[in-house]
């Protein structure tokens, strides 16, 4: 593989990672969300709960509350894990992202430097070319005055 076409991958593969972490943390920004909402409702039903029980229920009304309470964590538990996972990711990803930014950032410097190299060697080719033609006219001078 070509040193451009390694530098290319580089920058392509950067882009890639911060888009996947722009994902990332839209799927956790919405997580976070869920979370809340899912605890605010359980916090609001158990207070129901608790002034139906203090009034009295029915076993069916027990059991109906018992399901929904457990199915209300159940949820909780399943959007925590999604929450432990996609912050998982998004260490992973990040660690991603900055090993590949540094190596761009390295084949950058290289392309830099050999560019410059390129540029100076152009530069002396040049001088010794224009050095010919200064040498081939002073002894073209020479000889026609002698």
């Amino acid at each position: 593989m070509s040193f451009e076409s390694l530098r290319k991958l580089r920058v392509q593969t950067v882009e890639a990672l911060m888009m996947e972490l722009a994902q990332i943390t839209h799927t956790l920004t919405q997580s976070e969300a869920q979370y809340q909402d899912l605890a605010v409702t359980m916090q609001r039903d158990v207070v129901t709960y608790d002034q139906q029980s203090v009034q009295g229920l029915t076993i069916e009304a027990w059991l109906e509350w018992q399901g929904r309470m457990d199915s209300q964590e159940a949820a909780l538990r399943r959007v925590r894990r999604e929450l432990d996972q996609a912050v998982e990711a998004w260490q992973r990803t990040k660690a991603l992202l900055v090993e590949a930014s540094q190596e761009r950032k390295l084949l950058d410097l290289v392309a830099d430097k050999r560019r410059d190299a390129q540029r100076a060697d152009a530069a002396r080719q040049e001088q010794r070319a224009m050095d010919e033609v200064a040498s081939r006219r002073h002894s073209t001078r020479r000889e026609s005055h002698s």
